[in-house]
């Protein structure tokens, strides 16, 4: 159904799965659909693209794939590929994506891809799963395989902006993990990004949600 990257110097790097337990993996969708405005924010980050539509597209951590089936929705020439570290919840993906997207398996440090491969990396509410020392590693990855003048655009949570965001994510914190989303509650995953060597053009751009404030985003890899 996809393929496995295997390395022979490096273990898999151990991850929370996306609802924390392996349990509840099965129904991350339903429950983001009745819970969180998951598609609201994937078009936010789609329309901030600004795709020509035949670009080579990294979909890093698809999750259950629905950015990507979005994607290919509105911009049917595009090609994706897509990683997450969970192989269950590719499983899922597989079966809403089918073979539109390459699906592949890493070891959550170093991308299965040559240099300067793509035009366009995106994400989705992954980096507050990553942990805080690995996120400067995940990000020089992506600025390796992004082509010059190729773009990354980010969507996930970031400082909280009212006070209600601010309550709902300490408490969301304590759900997911305390330390991989320290960064983002102190608005520091841009700072990340620019450490990795990307040019941070867009990182204004907020929506509140039950959870927390999302943030997005969008840099680039000068030519």
């Amino acid at each position: 159904m996809w393929r496995h990257h295997k390395t022979n110097n490096m273990e898999k790097l151990k991850f929370n799965p996306a609802l924390r337990f392996h349990w509840l993996t099965g129904m991350y969708d339903f429950l983001l659909s009745i819970t969180f405005p998951e598609r609201k924010i994937k078009q936010q980050l789609i329309d901030m693209s600004e795709l020509r539509g035949d670009e080579q597209a990294l979909d890093f951590g698809i999750g259950t794939g629905t950015l990507s089936q979005m994607l290919k929705t509105q911009y049917p020439n595009i090609r994706i590929w897509g990683v997450d570290v969970d192989d269950n919840i590719l499983t899922i993906a597989y079966g809403k994506l089918k073979n539109t997207v390459e699906l592949l398996v890493y070891d959550g440090k170093r991308l299965p891809f040559t240099n300067e491969k793509f035009d366009t990396v995106v994400s989705s509410l992954v980096f507050h799963h990553i942990p805080t020392n690995m996120k400067a590693v995940v990000l020089k990855e992506i600025f390796r395989v992004l082509k010059p003048g190729g773009q990354l655009i980010i969507a996930d949570f970031g400082k909280p902006v009212t006070t209600y965001a601010k309550i709902a994510f300490a408490i969301f914190r304590r759900l997911d993990g305390e330390e991989q989303t320290r960064a983002n509650a102190k608005g520091q995953l841009p700072n990340f990004v620019r450490a990795a060597g990307f040019l941070v053009v867009d990182e204004f751009k907020h929506i509140n949600t039950a959870f927390g404030t999302v943030t997005f985003i969008k840099s680039v890899k000068e030519l």
